[in-house]
């Protein structure tokens, strides 16, 4: 069956092959918005790990250093124990705000592709309209 097309009109085929052309370069593109999205999230994500690794690494580091030093000073004033245990609670609180402020890094770390669902949904109502 051939068909009669006027002037300015394209036979299906063409149409066709020219959506699906622009699905795949969609597609692609959004492949490359998905990647280049969720390697951003990623990399703050392992900046918020190395803020929670260096807090554990000065918590440990200063309590070896600090805890000796600082308990024999405090035990010329009262019993060695009592000066370990103020030692003691003094550097769980330091890494206590150490631990929180990693987890705050972290709670602001969004994984999902935002942008990218955003963009598949205007995709979707593109093709809609192209396709009516």
């Amino acid at each position: 069956m051939n068909e009669v097309l006027t002037e300015g009109q394209r036979p299906v085929g063409d149409l066709v092959r020219d959506l699906v052309g622009d699905v795949e370069n969609l597609l692609r593109s959004e492949v490359r918005l998905a990647k280049a999205e969720l390697t951003e999230k990623t990399e703050r994500a392992a900046r918020a790990g190395g803020s929670l690794g260096g807090a554990a690494a000065a918590a440990l580091l200063g309590g070896m250093c600090l805890v000796g030093t600082c308990v024999a000073a405090l035990a010329t004033a009262m019993a060695v124990w009592l000066a370990a245990l103020i030692m003691g609670v003094l550097l769980a609180i330091a890494a206590g705000m150490l631990y929180a402020r990693g987890r705050s890094i972290l709670r602001n770390v969004r994984i999902a592709p935002e942008q990218t669902v955003e963009t598949l949904k205007e995709d979707a109502e593109w093709m809609k309209h192209r396709i009516k």
